[in-house]
């Protein structure tokens, strides 16, 4: 979707362009003259009504607009002094836009690293939860060998107590 005063300055450039009778081709040239090229596949978008592209304003609108209402010498002292304000917010913006997209990169390298980070501990929680079970597991083993033995145990102590039971119900032969 199309921001509204863009598409207001849109409309005022093809106004402008069919006014002034002026190329797709001249206003490429004239864009690369002025150390600012558009490519003239851009420029037919910008003034295609096919197409509702929100164009860059830095990078196509400006340079296009800079060609179509090229500044005058007849220009009032205030005109001037508006150009030069908007070319300093235009500055800024720009500084501004550039912040913005180094601290998108740096966001993106954090939140890379944490979801490293959070791989790492998960890992390390399942190793420790397998090592959990497995110990869970040997001492299941353990307490299962220690009721065998028990029970052995106990068979024995039965064992002896018959035996005992049977030699002192045995009549003594001296």
């Amino acid at each position: 979707m199309v921001n509204e005063k863009k598409q207001k300055l849109i409309d005022e450039l093809k106004e402008l362009r069919e006014q002034k009778g002026i190329t797709y081709q001249q206003i490429a040239d004239e864009t690369e003259a002025n150390g600012e090229p558009v490519s003239l596949s851009t420029i037919k978008k910008v003034f295609s009504e096919k197409y509702a592209h929100d164009h860059d304003y830095t990078h196509v609108l400006k340079p296009i607009a800079d060609v179509l209402t090229p500044p005058s010498d007849n220009d009032t002292l205030e005109i001037k002094t508006l150009q030069t304000r908007l070319e300093l917010k235009e500055q800024k913006i720009f500084e501004l836009e550039e912040r913005l997209a180094k601290k998108e990169e740096n966001y993106k390298e954090r939140e890379a690293f944490y979801k490293e980070q959070i791989n790492f501990f998960r890992k390390q929680a399942n190793s420790r939860d397998e090592h959990i079970n497995n110990r869970d597991n040997h001492i299941k083993n353990l307490d299962e060998h220690i009721n065998q033995q028990n029970q052995a145990i106990a068979r024995k102590d039965a064992l002896i107590k018959s035996l005992y039971e049977q030699l002192m119900n045995k009549p003594i032969d001296i």
